[in-house]
C-alpha cells in the first residue's frame, strides 16, 4: 500500500476555502444562489467526515482483518493496554483507545499531523533501540517504533508510560552526595604568623562564610583541624554551591583583606558511594595544592576540571617537609643498588643542575649514580662539558643505551625538573624502574607519576635546584662539601628559572644561593654559562621581530630554527616580556616532526593553563609544551585557541 495521507484539517481548510470563495461571489450575484452554496458547503463537510470514518474502518480491516475469526487470530492492538499509533511520516492515521484516553485526553485527532500533538517528536529517533523520551501534559513516555518494511510507510509506534521510573532515577541522580574538601593553604605561612587575635577574627569570619554557603545548600559542613573543612552536598545544590567558577575563592581573599587568605578546594562527585567520592575529593585537594592552591579542582571518574589558578604560590618558610623528604630519600638510596637520575626533554640548566646535585649525595653514600641525558638534545651543553671537569663528575653521564642495561630489581629512578613520565628524558626508563622519586616544583598536572615511593612536589619553589640544595643540608655529612662544580650547577638552575633573581625568588631562594656560594663557586664561571654565541644571538633576534601581538600576547614562530640554536626560543620568549603592551609571550619553532613551544608571563597571565591547552605544562609564569604531527599554522591556530579559551574563562570568572 503506497498511502499518503493528507490530514483532515488540511483537506477541510481547502475546500472550506474554495467553497466560501465560490459562496461569496454568488452572494453579491444572486442571494438565491447563495443559501443554495451555504447548504452545498454542509455536504461536502458531511462527505469528508464520513469518509473519514471509512478510511478508519478501512485501516482498521487493514490491521485487524474483516471477519471475526480472523480478528480473533490477529494481535488486537484496540484493546492492548498500552498506547499505540501507527504514523505515516508527519500524519497519525490510526490510534486505539488506549492512546486517545491517556495521550489525547479523549478528543479524537484521527488524521491529524504528528507535530501538532508531540512538537519534538521523532519518528526516526523513536526506531532506535532506546526509542525517544516525548513528555505529554504532566507524564513522560518512552516511544519504540517499528521500521516500516516493503512499500508499506507505515510506522508503529508504542508509548509507555515510564514517568515514575524517570523521577526516581532523576531523584537519584539529584541526590547523589558531593564530597568537598576545603583547606586554608595560606594559614600555617601567613596566618600562623598574626597575633593571636587577629588570626582568630580572620578565621571566625572564613568560618562564617563558609557555613553560611553550605548550610544555604541544604550541606552539612565540619571543620577538622585549625584550617580544613569537609563539606557534604547533593548534587541538587552543588551548581549553586560552585557557582561563578566557585566566588568563594575570592570572596576568601575579601575576608582576609589585607592578609593573604586562600583556599584550595577539591571537589569529588561522580562515584558510586561516599567512599569513593572523598578519595575523589582528596585527590582533587591534592591537586590543587600540587598546583600553587587559590583554586578549586573538581575530580570525577572522568577526570579533573580547574577553576581559578591565576595567583602566585605563597613561599612556604617552614623546612620541616625538606627534612623529612631528605630523610627518606637518604633511607630510599641506601637501600638501592644503584641510582639513575633524570631530568627533562631538551633538558636546561636548571634539569641538568638539579641532577649534578641529587648525583652529588648519592656518590656520598658510596651508590653508583648516573644521569641519563641525550648530549644531542639539550639546552644545557655548556654545563655538561663544565662539570665533566670535575673529576667526580666526569663519567655520570650516560645514554639511554647504556641507562637500559643498568636497570636491576633494586634500581632507583630519580626524576627532577618534571613529574610526568611523557616529559621525562626517556619514558621507557621510566616503565622499566620500579623504584621512583620525584622532585619538581612545577605546578601538578593531571597525569602525574603516582607510583612513587617518594614525591617531594613544592610548586612554590623557584627551581628544582633549590628543592635539591635544601635537601642537600640535611642530607650531606657535616663533614663533606659539595664541590664548586656541583654547587655552580645548582646555583645555575637558580638562576636561570628565577631570571638572575629578579622572578619568583623568596626568602628560601636566597638562603640556598648563600648556601651554594660558601661551597667556593666563582659567579664569573657561572655566567659564562649563559653565554651564547652569536648565531644564537642572531636567532633569538630575529624570533623578536617576527613577534605579532595577539590580545596582548606576543607570539612567534619560525620553522628556520635550527637544533643548534633551539637555545633561543626560552631567550626570545623572556625578551618578548619586555616589549609594550606585552603581558605573555609564545614562541614556538618547528623541529621534525614536532612543534616545540616556550611560553612566559609576567604573572597576571598563567601561561601554565594556556600550554596545558595544548598537552604541556609548568608554571604560571614559565611554561611549555610540545606538539606532534601538526603544521606550524595548525600549531598558530591551537596557541590562538588557547589564549582565546584562557582569556573567556577569566572573563567568566
Amino acid at each position: 500500500m503506497k498511502n499518503k495521507f493528507v490530514s483532515a484539517d488540511i483537506m477541510i481548510l481547502i475546500l472550506a476555502t474554495i467553497a466560501i470563495g465560490f459562496g461569496a461571489v454568488a452572494a453579491f450575484l444572486n442571494p438565491f444562489i447563495a443559501g443554495v452554496a451555504a447548504i452545498a458547503l454542509v455536504v461536502v463537510v458531511l462527505i469528508i467526515v464520513m469518509n473519514a470514518r471509512t478510511s478508519r474502518k478501512i485501516i482498521k480491516s487493514i490491521f485487524y482483518g474483516s471477519g471475526k475469526n480472523s480478528n480473533l487470530q490477529q494481535l488486537n492492538f484496540e484493546n492492548l493496554k498500552l498506547p499505540v499509533a501507527i504514523v505515516s511520516k508527519d500524519t497519525i492515521v490510526w490510534y486505539n483507545n488506549t492512546f486517545k484516553e491517556d495521550i489525547l485526553g479523549g478528543i479524537d485527532s484521527y488524521l491529524s499531523q504528528v507535530d501538532k500533538i508531540f512538537p519534538d517528536f521523532e519518528i526516526e529517533q523513536s526506531c532506535e533501540k532506546n526509542g525517544q523520551g516525548i513528555v505529554v501534559g504532566k507524564k513522560e513516555y518512552t516511544v519504540f517504533s517499528s521500521m516500516p518494511t516493503g512499500d508499506t510507510k507505515l510506522w508503529v509506534s508504542y508509548f509507555v508510560d515510564d514517568t515514575n521510573y524517570k523521577h526516581d532515577q532523576r531523584e537519584y541522580r539529584l541526590s547523589k552526595p558531593v564530597i568537598v574538601q576545603i583547606a586554608v593553604d595560606t594559614y600555617d605561612d601567613v596566618l600562623k604568623e598574626l597575633k593571636e587575635s587577629t588570626r582568630a577574627q580572620i578565621m571566625a569570619k572564613l568560618d562564617q562564610m563558609i557555613e553560611d554557603l553550605v548550610l544555604s545548600n541544604n550541606g552539612l559542613v565540619n571543620k577538622f583541624g585549625t584550617s580544613r573543612y569537609s563539606v557534604v552536598l547533593e548534587e541538587r545544590h552543588y551548581d549553586n554551591f560552585s557557582k561563578n567558577h566557585f566566588e568563594i575563592l575570592s570572596k576568601a581573599k575579601e575576608v582576609g583583606g589585607e592578609y593573604s587568605v586562600t583556599l584550595s578546594i577539591g571537589v569529588g562527585k561522580g562515584g558510586m558511594d561516599f567512599a569513593e567520592n572523598h578519595l575523589l575529593s582528596r585527590q582533587a585537594l591534592d591537586m590543587a595544592l600540587g598546583r600553587g592552591g587559590d583554586q578549586a579542582v573538581v575530580k570525577t571518574n572522568d577526570g579533573y576540571e580547574f577553576f581559578g589558578g591565576n595567583s602566585r604560590s605563597v613561599e612556604k618558610r617552614s623546612k620541616v617537609r625538606s627534612r623529612i623528604v631528605a630523610n627518606a630519600l637518604k633511607d630510599i638510596v641506601l637501600q638501592s643498588s644503584n641510582v639513575l637520575i633524570m631530568g627533562h626533554k631538551m633538558s636546561d640548566l636548571d634539569s641538568i643542575g638539579s641532577a649534578v646535585g641529587i648525583a652529588s649525595v648519592v656518590k656520598c653514600f658510596e651508590r653508583k649514580a648516573n644521569i641519563v641525558i641525550n648530549e644531542d638534545k639539550t639546552l644545557a651543553k655548556n654545563l655538561i662539558e663544565w662539570v665533566k671537569q670535575d673529576d667526580d663528575m666526569k663519567d655520570v653521564f650516560i645514554s639511554q643505551e647504556k641507562a637500559m642495561n643498568l636497570i636491576e630489581k633494586n634500581t632507583l629512578l630519580i626524576i627532577v625538573d618534571t613529574h610526568t613520565a611523557r616529559m621525562a628524558e626517556v619514558t621507557e626508563i621510566c616503565e622499566q624502574c620500579r623504584r621512583k622519586v620525584v622532585i619538581d616544583h612545577h605546578r601538578k598536572m593531571v597525569d602525574y607519576i603516582s607510583d612513587t615511593v617518594v614525591s617531594y612536589h613544592e610548586p612554590y619553589a623557584s627551581s628544582a635546584s633549590e628543592l635539591v640544595t635544601e635537601l642537600i643540608q640535611y642530607i650531606l655529612p657535616t663533614n663533606s662539601r659539595l664541590s664548586p662544580f656541583q654547587a655552580g650547577a645548582l646555583l645555575s638552575g637558580i638562576m636561570l628559572d628565577t631570571r638572575n633573581f629578579s622572578e619568583k625568588a623568596g626568602v628560601r631562594t636566597f638562603e640556598a644561593a648563600a648556601y651554594l656560594r660558601r661551597q667556593s663557586v666563582d659567579i664569573a664561571d657561572i655566567m659564562r654559562l649563559f653565554a651564547v654565541p652569536k648565531d644564537i644571538y642572531s636567532a633569538k633576534s630575529q624570533l623578536v621581530n617576527m613577534a605579532e601581538n595577539y590580545r596582548g600576547v606576543a607570539i612567534s614562530m619560525s620553522d628556520d630554527v635550527s637544533e643548534e640554536l633551539q637555545l633561543a626560543v626560552p631567550q626570545a620568549a623572556n625578551d618578548l616580556l619586555m616589549l609594550e603592551g606585552v603581558e605573555a609571550s609564545i614562541v614556538a619553532i618547528r623541529a621534525g616532526d614536532t612543534v616545540r613551544v616556550s611560553a612566559r608571563s609576567l604573572g597576571s597571565v598563567n601561561v601554565q593553563v594556556m600550554m596545558e591547552y595544548l598537552g604541556g605544562g609548568g608554571h604560571l609564569t614559565m611554561a611549555g609544551a610540545q606538539i606532534k604531527d601538526i603544521t606550524l599554522e595548525q600549531a598558530r591556530e591551537k596557541i590562538c585557541e588557547s589564549i582565546d579559551n584562557y582569556i573567556s574563562k577569566q572573563e567568566k570568572n
